[in-house]
């Protein structure tokens, strides 16, 4: 029995990343690129492209875009939340609903992951647990990829929006002493998240 099996052309779903500064204009495109892929869909009268857009809302970003949404004649579901327990139901949910998951920001997600970990030692502890420590990460690393896993394996087309981040190096200068010196941008979430969109 072999291996491989002959290729298929079989539906392909949208993973898209937007990240930049506060008012750099990601909800906007988001919406522009969310409701510019539903009228695609609708166009080529793909099966569930009728179903409303899911937006897992962090920054009351919702209300803004809704008219948006409303002129292009495209229901708009609206979550209003922060919690990461959240996050992994939306996207259950959107896949079996919905026809597209708008996530606005990513970023307060990965950031209540950390918070809800820490408030969880400290009770564990009885003592404050307000710094995360080396260990600490590869528990965060695997219940954020409950999340990553299924964004980017669920039948769903899915945006989502984080803010920017910079990544910094420690060099040496011209007179021998270390500074730290920015080197690149990267989403303000998990470190392997910038890689899980198709585009970014």
């Amino acid at each position: 029995m072999s291996l491989f099996k002959p290729a298929e052309n079989t539906m392909a779903y949208a993973k898209m990343g937007f990240m930049g500064e506060a008012g750099s204009g990601k909800t906007h495109t988001a919406t522009l690129t969310a409701i510019g892929l539903v009228q695609h869909l609708r166009a080529a009268k793909i099966k569930g492209s009728e179903k409303p857009v899911y937006f897992l809302d962090t920054e009351q970003g919702s209300a803004w875009v809704k008219p948006m949404f409303d002129d292009a004649g495209i229901e708009l579901r609206v979550a209003k939340t922060r919690a990461f327990k959240d996050l992994v139901a939306a996207v259950r949910e959107a896949e079996k609903d919905g026809c597209l998951l708008l996530i606005d920001s990513i970023s307060h997600f990965w950031e209540d992951l950390q918070n809800s970990y820490m408030r969880k030692r400290s009770e564990q502890l009885k003592r404050p647990y307000n710094r995360l420590e080396f260990q600490d990460w590869a528990i965060l690393k695997r219940m954020w990829r409950e999340f990553s896993d299924l964004y980017v394996n669920s039948n769903l087309h899915c945006i989502l929006c984080g803010r920017l981040a910079f990544e910094y190096e420690q060099e040496t200068n011209e007179q021998g002493r270390k500074e730290i010196n920015k080197s690149g941008v990267k989403m303000a979430a998990e470190k392997g998240l910038g890689y899980e969109p198709n585009l970014l």
